[in-house]
């Protein structure tokens, strides 16, 4: 593990894009059958991992993509906001995050997303910490990272979207 400013680096740019790499390749063969997937991107860092992934299933397949951003509001009664109005029904859904914790945040897309009639819902994230307090099974994961719930995983993204992923 490198040292960068007291923080130690658990992925640099190009293991993230590695990661990111087999996570499309995966996400791939697991909907190869598909016409079109929906991604729903987590907050920022998910949008641009869920980005990089459709690019990269772009390159290997026809299937079609709809690309939808989510923030999550846990003050608001519907804690769900969605960039864009979509559709689901009968259509594979893939949900994108940079870290799952407690799989809150994923749990809220699920039960949001599950009476728009889905195909099928799967998880994405880039650090899967294995915190897990709800039943939300992670189906893609960059790193499964076994840490305490002390220490914190920061996922920084530069302006080139790239990102650099650290353990605190």
């Amino acid at each position: 593990m490198k040292k960068d400013n007291y923080k130690n680096i658990i992925l640099d740019h190009h293991d993230v894009e590695n990661k990111i790499k087999r996570i499309s390749l995966e996400i791939l063969e697991d909907n190869i059958d598909q016409k079109k997937l929906i991604f729903f991107g987590v907050s920022k860092n998910g949008k641009i991992i869920a980005k990089k992934i459709i690019n990269l299933i772009s390159e290997h397949s026809e299937i079609d993509f709809e690309m939808v951003g989510v923030e999550i509001d846990l003050y608001s009664l519907n804690h769900l906001k969605f960039e864009k109005d979509f559709t689901v029904n009968s259509k594979s859904v893939i949900i994108v995050s940079d870290v799952s914790q407690s799989a809150k945040t994923l749990q809220l897309i699920i039960s949001g997303l599950m009476s728009l009639d889905p195909f099928k819902i799967k998880t994405a994230v880039m650090i899967n910490r294995d915190h897990s307090l709800f039943p939300v099974k992670i189906d893609f994961s960059g790193l499964n990272l076994s840490t305490s719930v002390n220490e914190h995983v920061d996922v920084k993204v530069n302006k080139n979207e790239e990102f650099t992923v650290y353990l605190n």
